[in-house]
């Protein structure tokens, strides 16, 4: 572990969470925060005890998540690609209705 390695308790267990370019501790804590609540709300639904379980439910369902995002990114980027292409169609057309003839 590195000296910016980011301690915390979760879930009743201090762990050490490898240090994150760019994150700080206060980010750092949040994250954890999610984590935790995430694994509470899996538990309370489930009724699962089993914290290995739960991690890996917990984890899942972030990748769900993460997944999700992306798919809605990759969506939004070729609409506004798509979009920016009929502005320049429209542009390049308007340009050259008003450009004076040349003889």
């Amino acid at each position: 572990m590195g000296s910016n390695d980011f301690e915390a308790k979760i879930c009743h267990r201090v762990i050490k969470f490898p240090a994150v370019d760019g994150l700080s501790p206060i980010e750092q804590s949040t994250i954890v925060g999610q984590v935790e609540e995430k694994i509470h709300k899996i538990e309370d639904k489930m009724k699962i005890a089993d914290s290995s379980k739960l991690a890996i439910l917990a984890a899942y369902d972030f990748a769900v998540e993460l997944y999700n995002l992306k798919q809605r990114s990759e969506t939004n980027r070729e609409a506004d690609s798509k979009k920016v292409e009929e502005m320049v169609e429209r542009l390049e057309r308007t340009l050259s209705a008003a450009a004076p003839e040349e003889k």
